[in-house]
């Protein structure tokens, strides 16, 4: 009962009908079916949380101390009603992903989750696709337009970009939802029984990749070309991945042009940068409050502009805790995933083995997706960490000390979110002054 609640979950999230029929919108599906999946799924997430399991889970202690940290960056600067609005809401997708964690346990269900995700990316995409070629007019699908000056015509372009509904109601969150898209579609072509089944699994990936190139978002596609490499990295090895990583998706990238060709992004990429310094600036502006940050939810308020990068904005808006602890959960989930790789023979059911070069693929492409784009709080984030912990639940039940909560975890994790911290600061610096 709990799975089968959690997949209709996961089809409200994506699909949205509300935005279809306004008329159900006072409903609320969403909250009905979160609540009726945590009543069902309770004792398990209270396994989940007991202290002698969480020593082994440290994505999900990084995830806890995520929401700790949005309540303790307004509280520590006396916001009360603010933190608590903020973290009520972000509460909502921790209790996603604690079911996410605790219902998806066993390889079949992961399967079934990877391959229910395709029909509803298929959705996704498929609207959007039809709205922007004007097959169908829908308010909730309605396309970003943009205009922007090309000094070598002497005149303005104007550009439509693909949106989605909802969730997804902005170009770059639908690159992200259709690159997951295709890795669960190729997941499944590459482990199918038969061709005729491997065909099937196929066809659906055209779909994704045109409307990639439709939302012209250029993190997306960043997003969609690393996971790509980290498929090849960790199914054939970096030496004989290598040479496609070098020159295979660059190449890639010029073939498809356009807006999303160019990478250096000059109408954008200076003002960025100057957002991002403008924030870190910010931050380290008040001393006493570097370790909470500004507040979470108040980086475009204070700042005037959206970060543009979920590190930056974690950094500033949790400061150094919950900053270098969303650092440190995608670095911790690459390099668990990096350790079993099949290349490592890990010592893991057989039947968990196929899925470690496609669930790495889906977590890179998150955290270089997410590098352009402020999804600190956003359910497509932490649904590719349930994919990870899932897995590394299943596949490494008593990991090794450096993957659990001991002395050189929190050493290593400390020295990442300084680390991190610094780094970001001198690269905006420079990143900066190379624009000027």
């Amino acid at each position: 009962m709990s799975f089968a609640l959690f997949l209709l979950l996961n089809a409200i999230l994506l699909i949205r009908p509300e935005d279809f029929f306004p008329e159900i919108g006072d409903f609320r599906l969403y909250l009905i079916v979160i609540c009726l999946n945590l009543a069902a799924a309770l004792p398990k997430i209270q396994s989940l949380l007991q202290p002698n399991k969480l020593v082994n889970r440290p994505i999900t202690v990084c995830v806890l101390g995520i929401l700790a940290a949005t309540a303790l960056s307004n509280l520590a600067r006396l916001r009360i009603g603010f933190a608590f609005d903020v973290s009520t809401d972000f509460a909502k997708v921790v209790i996603y992903y604690l079911l996410f964690v605790a219902v998806v346990d066993t390889p079949e269900r992961l399967r079934i989750f990877l391959g229910f995700i395709v029909p509803l990316v298929v959705i996704i995409g498929g609207l959007g696709v039809l709205q922007v070629n004007e097959i169908i007019d829908l308010e909730a699908l309605r396309p970003l337009v943009q205009e922007a000056f090309d000094p070598e015509k002497g005149e303005r372009i104007v550009s439509t970009r693909m949106c989605g509904a909802g969730v997804f109601n902005d170009p770059n969150d639908v690159c992200l939802v259709l690159t997951l898209g295709i890795v669960c579609s190729y997941y499944h072509a590459a482990t199918a029984r038969s061709y005729a089944l491997a065909a099937l699994w196929w066809l659906p990936i055209g779909l994704f990749v045109y409307g990639i190139k439709l939302t012209q978002s250029r993190g997306g596609l960043l997003g969609l070309l690393s996971a790509v490499g980290a498929y090849c990295i960790a199914r054939f090895g970096w030496r004989r991945a290598l040479p496609f990583v070098v020159v295979g998706l660059p190449a890639a990238v010029l073939a498809i042009g356009g807006r999303q060709s160019d990478i250096s992004a000059g109408d954008t990429a200076h003002e960025r940068v100057m957002l991002w310094a403008a924030g870190l600036s910010e931050l380290t502006r008040s001393p006493l409050y570097i370790m909470t940050g500004i507040g979470a939810g108040l980086y475009g308020p204070v700042i005037s502009g959206e970060a543009h990068n979920s590190f930056i904005c974690g950094y500033v808006e949790w400061g150094l805790l919950g900053g270098g602890l969303f650092l440190a959960m995608f670095v911790l989930a690459v390099r668990m995933l990096y350790s079993l790789r099949p290349a490592a023979k890990p010592k893991i059911p057989r039947d968990l083995v196929a899925f470690e070069p496609f669930l790495l693929a889906m977590i890179v492409g998150c955290v270089l997706g997410i590098y352009s784009l402020s999804r600190n709080y956003h359910v497509l984030t932490y649904l590719s960490l349930g994919l990870v912990e899932s897995y590394i639940l299943m596949a490494m039940p008593n990991p090794p000390a450096q993957f659990r909560i001991t002395r050189v975890w929190l050493k290593q994790t400390v020295l990442i979110g300084v680390g991190g911290l610094i780094f970001l600061k001198f690269f905006t610096q420079f990143a900066g002054q190379l624009g000027n």
